[in-house]
């Protein structure tokens, strides 16, 4: 790279720090920049917060900056039970281990700690015990043992395993020693899984500065058969027949299921629904009928979508009806279904605009034939977009699309998304510091009716969000690693709140009329002392701040200071 190249790389990367995450190490800033990036580059769409929970540079790191675990292009998160995929017919694990160093050269130390990690923590069966312990942090063997969970469930299925090593740098030259380094590290990782496909990535700053300004856009192309188009208000849309093994290569390319193009659809896949069993009978024993005379066909919205060479070309598509028969389709032919078949499936594909209400018209049109839980169709509810447009008066944007606005530059210091919202909401107003910490993904559905509502004061929202990014930038600051950042964030949120209104447990208007400038330094510094006190008293690991005794220990003390404020302020009155 040379110097002009350089130079532009590490400016984007400081100018990216400033905008996102001020008060961050500039190095620690490149862990996540790297990881961005990185997964990009594999096609993954992860939101800020998730790229985040996946980091674990620092002490104790074995030389992982980022792991990240897949299956069938999901992420799994600390709380995602492994037994959803269980009765799966196809499942394709993809696990992302990232080594970002923000120097120019590629190191030979750093793929032998990823080797030493690799054998000592990933082999399939290993206890993770006193001697892991003592080598790697907690938060690490943690993501190591869902992976190991992950694997465990899968494993009768006969999963395919795709382990990708990609080590970042600034730098160009990759010396003899660290590429044959390398080699005998996709060797280890092949002996510890027979059946999988390893994988070392060398990003170089060049690279890196490709893939930062690569567009995420996605374009996938479907090969129509019969075809009606029709164009409304210059929007055009296609009702189209595609075969059968042609929609398959549509959502499974090279064999692998797209799992988030189906991230809008409001159902999971269900293998043993009464109607699911019957598309994979019809699929199973071709008749005289084709199968779009039998099925509805799906349902895909698209940013952009063109027609020529007798094919569509999707830009950014979601599936938002039709998951079923979809998942179906890919068991059908992962499992042997002839690529010869010509039946044909109907395929609507519908231009929308991101930022209007139109996708959410169609997902809950479309999805409308039988009952839909709340939560589940919870982004187009109508008490979301009350919370989008009371945050947008705040300068924040709220991501009810996901990465809607992150694509469109804005700051990861301006923007929340519904998983963050739900988690601040936990913490702060229903006191739950623990099930936000240990449940980033869960907490909204366990408690969907407690968080969101519009009886509920509607500037409760964007206060809950500015005190969580409030406290974040505060322990951004301070000399913590990730994991006690992560661990006491949510702990020190709530009693922050408590101590700035002087309640053991502040009322939803109250927290909605807060003004957030009563969260000075000071106070911070005072809240997150006694926080940390607790927490280091109780153990200070991740174990904690997941269980119940802290938030217990931290409520008694709210008690003894402010417990008896409300009486006195009867007395007075």
């Amino acid at each position: 790279m040379t110097d002009g190249p350089s130079r532009i790389l590490q400016t984007i990367i400081q100018q990216s720090r400033d905008r996102d995450k001020p008060g961050a190490e500039l190095d620690d800033y490149f862990e996540f920049f790297a990881s961005q990036q990185v997964l990009k580059e594999r096609r993954f769409n992860l939101d800020p917060p998730e790229i985040e929970s996946g980091i674990y540079g620092g002490g104790d790191d074995g030389g992982v900056d980022g792991f990240y675990v897949f299956v069938n292009g999901k992420f799994i998160r600390e709380d995602t039970d492994p037994v959803v995929f269980k009765d799966q017919q196809q499942l394709n694990l993809e696990l992302v281990i990232i080594q970002a160093k923000n120097t120019e050269s590629f190191s030979e130390t750093a793929v032998q700690k990823l080797k030493d990690f690799t054998e000592q923590c990933l082999p399939y069966g290993s206890t993770l015990g006193a001697e892991q312990q003592k080598l790697f942090g907690q938060s690490l063997l943690g993501a190591v043992k869902k992976f190991h969970d992950v694997y465990q469930h899968a494993v009768l299925h006969h999963p395919k395993l795709t382990i990708t090593y990609a080590h970042v740098s600034l730098g160009e030259q990759i010396h003899e020693k660290v590429r044959i380094r390398s080699e005998q590290l996709k060797v280890k990782a092949k002996e510890l899984f027979t059946t999988s496909a390893p994988d070392y990535l060398f990003i170089t700053g060049t690279k890196l500065l490709q893939l930062f300004h690569q567009h995420p856009e996605e374009k996938i192309a479907l090969t129509a058969t019969k075809l009606l188009s029709n164009s409304l208000h210059d929007r055009p849309g296609y009702i189209c027949l595609a075969t059968l093994p042609d929609f398959y290569d549509f959502i499974a390319p090279n064999g692998v299921l797209q799992e988030h193009i189906f991230e809008a659809n409001v159902r999971a896949h269900a293998v043993d629904v009464k109607v699911n069993k019957l598309i994979g009978a019809t699929l199973a024993n071709p008749e005289k009928n084709d199968f779009w005379w039998l099925n509805n066909g799906v349902t895909i919205l698209a940013s952009d979508v063109a027609f020529f060479n007798d094919k569509l070309h999707i830009t950014n598509p979601l599936v938002v009806n039709g998951l079923q028969t979809s998942y179906e389709i890919a068991g059908h032919f992962s499992g042997g279904g002839s690529r010869q078949d010509g039946r044909k499936l109907l395929v609507r594909v519908v231009v929308v605009d991101s930022g209007s209400d139109t996708s959410d018209k169609i997902i809950t049109a479309t999805n409308s034939q039988t009952k839909i839980e709340p939560i589940n169709l919870h982004a187009t509810e109508q008490i979301q977009r009350q919370i989008e447009m009371a945050l947008k008066t705040h300068d924040l944007y709220y991501d009810r699309r996901k990465n809607y606005y992150r694509n469109q530059g804005i700051s990861l210091q301006k923007i929340v998304t519904i998983g963050a919202m739900a988690q601040s909401v936990a913490a702060i107003v229903l006191q739950q510091p623990d099930n936000a910490r240990a449940r980033p993904t869960t907490v909204a559905e366990k408690n969907y009716a407690s968080l969101f509502s519009e009886k509920f004061p509607i500037e409760m929202y964007p206060n809950c969000a500015l005190v969580l990014k409030r406290v974040d930038a505060y322990l951004d600051g301070l000399a913590l690693s990730r994991a006690e950042r992560l661990n006491l964030l949510f702990y020190v949120s709530m009693c922050a709140v408590c101590v700035a209104l002087k309640s053991v447990k502040p009322q939803r208007a109250s927290i909605a009329g807060m003004d957030v400038a009563l969260l000075t330094d000071a106070l911070l510094k005072s809240t997150f002392e006694t926080v940390t006190a607790e927490y280091k008293k109780l153990g200070g690991d991740d174990k904690v701040a997941k269980g119940p005794e802290l938030v217990a220990a931290l409520k008694a003390k709210l008690v003894s200071e402010f417990g008896g404020q409300k009486k006195r302020r009867a007395s007075k009155a």
